[in-house]
């Protein structure tokens, strides 16, 4: 079974926990404010900013080093902070989140991608809905730069993403370590936004 079955499997009950968080929930019936998804998008960045730091002083990328490096989604979520009116002086001074998975190594690092990265196919959902409710947003790609992230080429980008991890993943012990990074992700995060 390759790995990405795996993790699809066996992170499948993660994914429908974080997916009932109070803000997604929010989202999909069309009850959340302007402020509120502000919010939403600092707890994302209090998240991702940390670990991208951890990820981006790994070593044992190869040739897919510069390929991640550009997945880095820390400065999508500033530009859409800024857009929606926080100062550059607020972003830096938002909590970050203390208690992120282990990311020493990079099957870790995979993992946590694995929940980041698949997570911009929801994103498209999402920003269908925000344009829907949100003034700003109606405009093409205020605000909602995080969640569509890629745009049109999200499933491509999906599709890249699932090759580098099955290309990169050889042998059981870094199978167990990006399942295990993907479920601790998941779980780190899902605490984090209930917080």
């Amino acid at each position: 079974m390759s790995i990405m079955t795996r993790l699809r499997e066996e992170t499948a009950s993660n994914h429908v926990q974080i997916e009932s968080n109070r803000y997604a929930k929010a989202i999909m019936n069309q009850t959340l404010t302007q402020e509120e998804y502000i919010l939403y998008l600092e707890k994302f960045y209090g998240f991702i900013k940390p670990a991208e730091r951890l990820i981006a002083q790994l070593s044992g990328w190869g040739e897919f080093g510069e390929a991640m490096g550009q997945r880095t989604k820390s400065p999508l979520l500033e530009r859409d902070l800024l857009t929606l009116g926080r100062s550059t002086q607020e972003i830096n001074g938002l909590p970050e989140c203390s208690k992120l998975p282990e990311l020493y190594t990079v099957p870790q690092a995979l993992g946590y991608m694995y929940v980041i990265e698949g997570s911009t196919l929801g994103g498209q959902i999402i920003t269908k809905q925000v344009r829907k409710f949100l003034p700003l947003a109606e405009q093409e790609n205020k605000g909602t730069e995080y969640f569509n992230a890629y745009g049109t080429e999200t499933r491509a980008k999906w599709a890249e993403f699932r090759e580098q991890v099955e290309q990169s993943i050889n042998s059981e012990e870094a199978a167990q370590q990006v399942i295990e990074a993907a479920k601790s992700t998941f779980g780190t995060l899902e605490a984090w936004l209930n917080e």
